[in-house]
């Protein structure tokens, strides 16, 4: 029997502090859209290989490769971008570690709370877990240096709101299936 080592992102959530204008509230149902490159890395001990001076093999079918089951807690919907071809990349390196990176629009919950309007600021999570495997199976850990990037001029040509700051952190939670 062979044990399988999967190195990845314990359930993580994004907190981006944002701030709204009034001008966005009168339309606002507590969801907000974000658009997403998303990156996760990982290491399968089957997939090493002899490098013959290669960097990495890249992997156009990701249905062909185990990928984490990872999904957005607090998505109201969501869909990957396909236009044209299908927005993500896999790359496969000597030592096994993969990478998986893709590009998805999400609609996440955002509860409000508006006692301080309109001199208030909100909390809005991006929360990640795992559908099916437990933290005794897999493990989300965020990128040590700079795990979140954010496209500069993205936010200051957006007046309807302003991102004050982020943080990165985790949320385990607990389920039938366990924790």
């Amino acid at each position: 029997m062979t044990t399988e080592t999967y190195e990845s992102v314990e359930q993580n959530y994004l907190s981006p502090n944002y701030q709204f204008s009034q001008k966005y509230l009168k339309n606002f149902n507590e969801v907000y859209d974000a658009q997403l490159t998303f990156r996760q890395s990982w290491k399968d001990e089957r997939l090493k290989y002899d490098s013959m001076g290669m960097n990495y093999v890249s992997l156009t079918q990701a249905e062909k490769l185990w990928i984490p089951d990872l999904f957005f807690s607090n998505e109201d919907s969501g869909h990957f971008h396909n236009m044209i071809l299908p927005n993500n990349l896999i790359r496969i390196y000597p030592d096994g570690r993969i990478l998986y990176s893709v590009r998805i629009s999400l609609r996440l919950f955002c509860p409000m709370d508006l006692r301080n309007y309109p001199m208030d600021n909100q909390v809005c999570k991006i929360a990640c877990a795992s559908y099916g495997y437990t933290t005794d199976d897999i493990i989300f850990l965020w990128k040590e240096k700079d795990p979140v990037q954010i496209t500069k001029n993205i936010i200051s040509n957006l007046p309807k709101f302003s991102m004050n700051s982020y943080m990165t952190g985790y949320c385990n939670s607990k389920t039938n299936t366990g924790k």
